[in-house]
């Protein structure tokens, strides 16, 4: 079964409540009782004697404190750490790329040929060399929410007016900043990013933060068809591509590379991975990070299905998937993460925890007093460059 994204709005968040309570109670000259600890199963997430209820682990010090959870992921905010806000002495670069899609035939700017041409910027790692063919480097799909555009996560294009550059939006080269700073430690692989958007670009290929639309019912063919192709051609990815290609054998290739192939999204890019990501690309992404926005459980069951049918022979290598402790009324009250939970109890070979060595290849995180803003995403973009293209 095979779902199509037909979301045309922004994603509506939710809540993810609080994690840990104490009570107690007051009396003149009573001792107060003992604070109860709260505890619950370690992979469902329900609350022990409470059914039907399920709270995410809260992690201090890397253990959870309902559990015997372990965790490498930080819960706390990256966002105004030195690794955010000071350049790396090992600086990659960011480009602007122009890629056409044949997936808008009908649109006001699209050429003789059906084709429309669109913006992207490639974050590429300190030391990239173009003429080097034989050093090869993993790919990051990272996309937007929706309002924004693809120069969102590297402030550029629009953000790179000052004006633009606030911590909820990109606070300036931030992102690169963490990307070097992992990369030159060795805590991230080797890894060239690109940030595409899903709005249909004006007529010269950009896209502006509001007034275009979202056609997110076909991002999925544009990745497949138009974006991994461009980058594997132009970029020393893994992916074993030449000109002369067939377009089935240019799949082939990059079905055969989906090892160093990664998607994730923020916000409506979240949502993306699910119902473009889960449900028609597995085949070329293996690794999956869903920032900040989901699905419901309905839908999160019918993709299990899709993962577990059409996509059986390939493995999930990791999926990482995070809300921040402000956000609110995410698809339904009370249960933001339930198409989490609903997935990891249907998709075979789904095993949470962030020991890759033990075959831990998913991990739902908050973090800390953030909201739907680039604390949250910046944080989750660091948990998930220490798993992505490590299993």
């Amino acid at each position: 079964m095979k779902l199509r994204n037909i979301v045309k709005a922004a994603v509506v968040l939710g809540c993810a409540g609080v994690l840990a309570a104490t009570f107690a109670a007051c009396g003149n000259n009573e001792e107060d009782p003992p604070a109860v600890t709260k505890t619950h199963d370690p992979v469902t997430l329900e609350v022990t004697g409470r059914p039907g209820t399920y709270e995410p682990h809260n992690f201090v010090d890397g253990k959870c404190t309902m559990c015997d959870e372990t965790t490498i992921f930080t819960q706390d905010s990256v966002a105004q750490d030195d690794i955010v806000t000071k350049e790396c002495d090992r600086q990659g670069t960011v480009e602007e790329i122009k890629y056409t899609t044949a997936v808008y035939p009908d649109y006001e700017y699209a050429d003789e040929n059906g084709l429309v041409t669109k913006t992207a910027w490639v974050y590429l790692p300190y030391g990239y060399d173009a003429e080097d063919t034989s050093t090869k480097y993993n790919l990051l799909v990272l996309v937007h929410g929706s309002g924004l555009n693809e120069g969102y996560w590297f402030a550029k294009g629009s953000y790179a007016d000052e004006s633009q550059q606030s911590i909820y939006l990109s606070g300036g080269n931030g992102t690169a900043n963490l990307l070097d700073t992992m990369m030159k430690d060795g805590t991230a692989e080797k890894t060239i990013v690109v940030t595409p958007t899903f709005y249909i670009p004006g007529e010269d290929g950009t896209t502006a933060n509001t007034g275009n639309e979202a056609d997110t019912s076909n991002f999925a063919e544009e990745l497949k068809g138009d974006l991994l192709p461009y980058m594997a051609l132009n970029y020393n990815t893994y992916a074993e591509v030449n000109e002369e290609m067939t377009d089935e054998e240019m799949t082939a290739a990059l079905v055969a590379a989906r090892d160093h192939q990664a998607y994730a999204g923020l916000s409506l890019g979240s949502m993306i991975s699910f119902t473009s990501i889960w449900a028609e690309c597995i085949d070329v992404f293996s690794y999956i990070g869903s920032f900040s926005g989901g699905v419901s459980v309905e839908q999160a069951e019918a993709l299990a299905e899709t993962k577990n049918t059409e996509f059986a022979d390939y493995d999930i290598n990791y999926w990482y998937v995070s809300l921040g402790t402000s956000e609110t009324n995410m698809v339904y009250p009370g249960d933001p993460f339930g198409d989490y939970r609903a997935m990891l109890g249907a998709v075979e070979g789904l095993q949470s925890g962030s020991d890759l060595s033990a075959g831990d290849n998913c991990q739902y995180m908050v973090c800390n007093k953030t909201g739907h803003n680039y604390p949250s995403w910046i944080t989750s973009l660091y948990n998930c460059m220490q798993v992505f293209f490590k299993a």
